[in-house]
């Protein structure tokens, strides 16, 4: 194996990428480079999962690994499971081994995270109806709001961070709820042994039966891991997060 991989932060919906810089920094003290990154579609009612889809893929994942030569593994959090599953197309290390090519997904990890099949939407994936915590504005913005950012995603995180990271919250494009995924890659031969999720038992945006739900309905085995935190332990747990990750990291390279 060459040079440690790189670790790529993704956000999920509602989030600026700077939700992950306390787990960046935990991280690269852990020696390893990290690279966050924001959905496109936030805060933009023109956009859905394709421009997701389509901006991880050609301005974030081909760029590291097919001009950069780069290994990494790829955190993605709750929706953006969702993109990310169609972005990782023939971007794992196996595959691109095979084809005597440098760079590729070492391994996956999923933190609360969406795990389509293909043809799912989001909102069909949460039971067809919008969570409590959704405020959808059909006819004006086209957007979706969350009405208690603190206690929906922070309810864990200390002050003055869970405030702080309440103010940053964004609204989200309501198409992308009705709009199907594309084809889904994780299942492939090449993630086996490869894919962990991040299962969070206290979750009140992502309840731990729909992420119980999301891992049968994948039909591919997992490393899960439990932790007892909010939506987002990358800021109430920073330093048990990325000590799991490394973790992982570690175990998905012993399988080459």
């Amino acid at each position: 194996m060459g040079p440690t991989p790189t670790i790529v932060l993704v956000t999920g919906a509602f989030h600026l990428k700077s939700g992950m810089d306390l787990l960046s920094a935990q991280l690269e003290q852990s020696g390893y480079k990290t690279r966050t990154w924001g959905l496109v579609s936030v805060n933009r009612p023109d956009l859905s999962v394709r421009d997701d889809i389509a901006a991880l893929t050609n301005d974030l994942l081909r760029p590291l690994i097919v001009d950069e030569h780069r290994d990494i593994i790829l955190y993605l959090h709750s929706y953006s499971g969702i993109p990310g599953s169609a972005a990782i197309a023939a971007l794992s290390k196996s595959e691109r081994s095979a084809k005597g090519q440098e760079g590729g997904i070492l391994g996956l990890v999923y933190q609360s995270g969406f795990v389509p099949t293909e043809g799912d939407t989001l909102l069909g994936m949460i039971g067809g109806k919008h969570a409590p915590w959704q405020e959808v504005h059909k006819h004006d913005t086209g957007m979706v709001k969350v009405l208690d950012p603190k206690q929906t995603f922070y309810s864990d995180v200390p002050e003055p961070l869970a405030t702080e990271a309440s103010a940053k919250v964004l609204d989200h494009p309501l198409a992308i709820f009705h709009a199907p995924s594309g084809p889904v890659f994780y299942g492939t031969e090449s993630f086996d042994n490869r894919r962990a999720y991040i299962h969070t038992t206290k979750d009140e945006a992502l309840p731990p039966f729909v992420q119980d739900l999301f891992i049968v309905n994948s039909k591919v085995e997992w490393d899960v891991r439990k932790i007892d935190t909010s939506h987002s332990p990358f800021l109430s747990e920073p330093t048990l997060i990325a000590e799991m990750v490394v973790d992982m990291v570690k175990g998905f390279i012993a399988t080459y």
